[in-house]
């Protein structure tokens, strides 16, 4: 099974996230095309797709907004996975929720199989000067709250509602 796993990141921390899916599905036997949504992938091309964006500013990236618009059909018609990566994922009091997750969906031409909003980064050295002076004066906590684990326990529960 051909599966496009598409994202779009801010600072890195999402890449890396794909990246452990990537290499989940293809441990898994699968034919993986892992690419950043600014490079116009097509979801036509593949039996199933893992879709997911950074979020910054309650926001999913526009890139990745503007992809999933332009592509809402072909998304449609097969089985896709959504993810989200941001440093407020890990915040407990969120409960695994994310506004822009609840926002993207209300609006999307398509029903993912799966959603799950994993933790990220914030790092200030890989964040713009004026984003940073926000995060701070935000008290928002820094560092790297990643948990590849998770990301693969999730990929492999996914897998099989993918068609994989």
């Amino acid at each position: 099974m051909r599966v496009l796993i598409a994202y779009a990141t801010h600072s890195g921390a999402t890449l890396t996230l794909a990246e452990q899916m990537d290499r989940i599905l293809g441990d898994l036997g699968h034919d993986v095309v892992l690419t950043d949504v600014r490079e116009d992938p097509v979801p036509a091309e593949a039996d199933a797709a893992i879709i997911g964006s950074a979020i910054r500013v309650e926001s999913y990236e526009k890139p990745f907004l503007q992809w999933t618009a332009a592509h809402a059909q072909e998304l449609a018609q097969r089985p896709v996975a959504l993810f989200s990566c941001s440093g407020s994922a890990a915040d407990p009091a969120k409960q695994g929720r994310q506004k822009a997750t609840d926002a993207f969906l209300r609006e999307a031409a398509f029903t993912p199989v799966a959603v799950r909003n994993f933790p990220g980064w914030v790092l200030m050295d890989r964040i713009p000067v004026h984003e940073r002076v926000l995060l701070r004066s935000l008290r928002t906590p820094t560092g790297d709250f990643r948990d590849l684990d998770a990301v693969a326990a999730w990929t492999r529960e996914v897998a099989p509602l993918l068609g994989a």
